[in-house]
């Protein structure tokens, strides 16, 4: 192969990713040629792929003493994590106000990246799980008040 031949095959691949990327496509294979191109998208928590979910069980009730906090809980059994990639903000700090709708923070299922969502606005107390703990269906997350 001449190396016109690879410059052109290396330009075509990178056409390739700049055409899937920001898509829901995560593996291609092209033949042409006698000659086979394998891409396949790499799960970073910085570009997750997202099912959204509602934080909590419609009717669940406040389990605060008091009754004046709320538990945004998890949506299935994963891992937790406050931000988006390692090195990025947190989703929500103590004591910020945030909307119904508005993300929390990410329960990892299988390598998809699940928001768990606000199911009501308030302020956030406390965050009662650590950064890259196993939670469990239900388990509470974090504290709405």
């Amino acid at each position: 192969m001449s190396d016109q031949e690879v410059e052109r095959l290396w330009a075509g691949v990178r056409e390739l990713v700049d055409s899937i990327r920001g898509t829901t496509v995560t593996r291609l294979k092209v033949e042409w040629g006698g000659i086979a191109v394998e891409i396949e998208a790499a799960q970073h928590a910085a570009e997750p792929s997202v099912a959204l979910t509602p934080a909590s069980r419609p009717g669940q009730q406040d389990e605060h003493p008091g009754g004046h906090r709320h538990q945004v809980t998890a949506p299935l059994v994963g891992v937790f994590y406050r931000r988006p990639a390692p090195n990025e903000k947190a989703f929500v700090e103590p004591g910020d106000h945030v909307q119904v709708g508005q993300q929390v923070a990410i329960v990892e299922a299988m390598k998809m990246m699940n928001a768990v969502l606000a199911d009501r606005a308030g302020a956030v107390g406390d965050i009662l799980v650590a950064d890259g703990e196993v939670v469990e269906f239900g388990q509470p997350l974090i504290e709405i008040g």
